[in-house]
């Protein structure tokens, strides 16, 4: 059974405080002006951190390396995806389709934790 620490409730609000400091630095620089940088854009790297510290709390092992696996997995499906739609790899617009399905994809395993996190207390 997984144990209760005060530093486990800063790791659920976790992605909310990313998430504006991360707006707060894209408007404060300017940089979806500037270099087409948005706001999840900055966030996956934070919520890869996150994520292992939580699986780590509730378990034995962390998350991360099936994670990374399944991000490699992503790549792939993104590539055969774009071959297919567009008959052309372009790598600008593979790279952002990737790393923005990768925020979509961090964030939903994140409170997919969460939930898990809160349920092994019970």
């Amino acid at each position: 059974m997984a144990t209760f620490s005060p530093i486990l409730i800063l790791w659920y609000f976790f992605p909310i405080i990313v998430f504006l400091a991360s707006d707060y630095i894209v408007n404060l620089f300017k940089l979806k002006q500037r270099f087409n940088i948005k706001t999840p854009d900055i966030t996956v790297p934070f919520l890869i951190v996150g994520m292992h510290e939580i699986s780590k709390s509730f378990s034995t092992f962390s998350i991360l390396p099936y994670f990374l696996l399944t991000i490699l997995l992503l790549g792939i499906g993104v590539v055969v995806f774009q071959a297919y739609r567009y008959r052309e790899i372009m790598y600008g617009r593979f790279f952002k389709m990737f790393w923005r399905m990768t925020f979509l994809l961090s964030i939903l395993m994140y409170f997919l934790l969460i939930i898990v996190s809160i349920l092994s207390f019970f």
